[in-house]
């Protein structure tokens, strides 16, 4: 196993052409200071997505729909809409492994997150929903793993290629959840909801929806990275 071989192949994977610079400068493989700072100054200055490169827009990130079933016994599915993800543009490196000889990829990350959309709130059970929107800040150590290979393009060229990627989530603190006051209102004051009341506001549960989100946010970092190793030369993103 051999740490940081490979940081660049994570999240410094592309050229983008800046008044007429390229902000890929590749590092020294165990200079994790070099990784760590050009890599944030790509996330910064790409975090509005590049099209001609198909690297889309992760700051903010927007998701149309996400549901999470709590699996209670009220049947009781959380149907989140318009999603809109601040924060993901300031993540650092926590953690990153590559094993050269599995070609797989372990890298972590942590990044504080404000999260605003609208729910619903369906109790299948008792054939009722409950709707408004909310506000969600938390910070989360990302995951993601994934194996890599090299394809040779038909100019002869040598690329990485990311295979299909394992996301997971830690919650570094605990959620700061704000629902509007219909919503509130709504779930406090609803009789058959009393003595269920309590689980809309217990810290796992708060966990388990921003990790969910967190981790469909990392799906398009993921893409990003794969849609950038597809551009540049193995040899640009290490010095060797």
């Amino acid at each position: 196993m051999k740490c940081l071989s490979a940081v660049l192949l994570l999240f410094y994977s592309t050229a983008v052409l800046s008044d007429g610079g390229s902000l890929l400068t590749p590092c020294k493989v165990h200079d994790t200071a070099c990784l760590s700072k050009s890599t944030q100054q790509f996330l910064e200055q790409t975090s509005q997505g590049i099209p001609q490169y198909d690297i889309k827009a992760i700051d903010p990130l927007f998701i149309d729909k996400l549901d999470i079933p709590i699996g209670d016994d009220l049947e009781t599915v959380l149907h989140y809409k318009n999603i809109n993800i601040n924060g993901l543009k300031n993540q650092q490196f926590s953690d990153i492994k590559m094993d050269t000889e599995a070609k797989s990829v372990a890298l972590q990350t942590r990044a504080t997150l404000n999260i605003i959309g609208d729910v619903t709130v369906e109790l299948g059970k008792l054939q009722k929903s409950l709707t408004g929107s909310y506000t969600l800040k938390a910070t989360a150590l990302g995951t993601s793993n994934y194996g890599y290979d090299f394809k040779t393009d038909d100019k002869g060229v040598e690329h990485y290629e990311v295979g299909p990627e394992t996301i997971s989530c830690q919650t570094v603190d605990e959620p700061e959840i704000v629902l509007s006051p219909e919503l509130r209102q709504a779930i406090d004051e609803d009789e058959k909801l009393k003595e269920k009341k309590e689980i809309f506001k217990q810290n796992e549960l708060q966990k388990l929806v921003f990790c969910k989100m967190v981790e469909k946010a990392y799906v398009t970092v993921v893409h990003n990275i794969r849609a950038a190793a597809k551009i540049l030369p193995k040899s640009a993103f290490l010095e060797f």
